[in-house]
């Protein structure tokens, strides 16, 4: 009997605490769902219509080819509208979700061009964020694709666009100098974890105080920890989605194996695992069977850049 009300009471717990925190955050269902994210039909997905079929033709061989060489997945969509969503939480949803690079090199590139909200973004793999990195992305972008977007030449932007990304990736394509300047209106680390740090805190000092005056002690003790854990790997990673995870985790660590007075029993700790699950896996990706394209199990963790024009 003790053991069930134990249980129910953990369970609604656990249930309030992710509830504020989705609220505090604004992060809804709506954040988790695929229903909105387009398929994956090959290297380019112009679903904006902006390249002829000879342009479409010439920069899928173009990204074929680059695959061919380096087995790096890069991956161009356009879209005609945002429906609402941020640019950059889109984008890496929709690289998650298509899982473009390999499982063993997260070397995966998309470059998204929102034409009716007037957004691009660069969303980089894991494995390439070293050599595509924020600010050189925001440079390509500033630089390279959105003087041609402004003139409507999106034919022209994307293509210089892709064979600057290709060449940062290989090293040839270098920042300049002054180049200090060419972020001012990149996607800032606010867009991504910023903006929900205030939030956090708050969080983290009210949802304990609001625990121990209902005599939750020992679930008061592990809302803190599981707090700060989430902030520091939201800061380290740039994506709030993983930090709230770390939190969830953190806490449930505390709750089961921390010491504390307080109600509560022992429990067994559960195994935690990152990412989204996308479409079918085939490898190091590339073409499968029947000749359709598909990712090859690569995941973005919030790296790159946006810009607007």
């Amino acid at each position: 009997m003790l053991d069930s009300l134990i249980n129910r009471r953990f369970f609604w717990l656990c249930s309030l605490w992710l509830a504020f925190v989705f609220v505090c955050s604004g992060v809804i269902p709506k954040a988790y769902a695929q229903d909105d994210l387009p398929a994956l039909t090959g290297r380019v997905v112009d679903l904006a219509k902006l390249l002829d079929s000879a342009q479409e033709t010439a920069l899928s061989a173009q990204l074929e080819a680059h695959e061919s060489q380096t087995s790096n997945q890069l991956v161009v969509v356009t879209l005609p509208s945002l429906n609402g969503n941020q640019i950059a939480d889109y984008a890496n949803r929709l690289g998650r979700f298509w899982e473009i690079g390999s499982a063993e090199d997260d070397n995966g590139v998309l470059l998204l061009i929102a034409p009716s909200e007037r957004k691009v973004r660069i969303e980089v793999g894991y494995g390439l964020e070293g050599a595509l990195t924020d600010s050189l992305s925001s440079i390509i972008i500033q630089r390279e694709i959105l003087p041609p977007f402004r003139s409507n030449n999106y034919a022209l932007g994307i293509q210089q666009g892709v064979d600057a990304i290709i060449g940062a990736i290989a090293g040839e394509y270098k920042a300049p100098a002054n180049s200090g300047s060419a972020s001012n209106n990149s996607d800032p680390f606010s867009e991504k974890v910023g903006n929900f740090i205030p939030l956090i805190f708050i969080a983290m000092v009210a949802v304990p105080e609001l625990l121990r005056r209902r005599g939750l002690t020992k679930a008061a003790k592990g809302a803190f920890p599981a707090g700060f854990a989430g902030l520091m790997i939201s800061v380290v990673t740039g994506n709030f989605l993983i930090g709230l995870a770390v939190a969830v985790v953190a806490f449930l660590f505390v709750y089961f194996f921390g010491s504390g007075n307080g109600k509560g029993g022992g429990g067994t700790g559960g195994r935690h695992s990152g990412g989204f699950a996308g479409g079918g896996r085939i490898g190091r990706g590339g073409l499968g069977g029947g000749g359709g394209f598909s990712g090859g199990g690569g995941s973005f963790g919030g790296g790159g850049a946006s810009g607007g024009w």
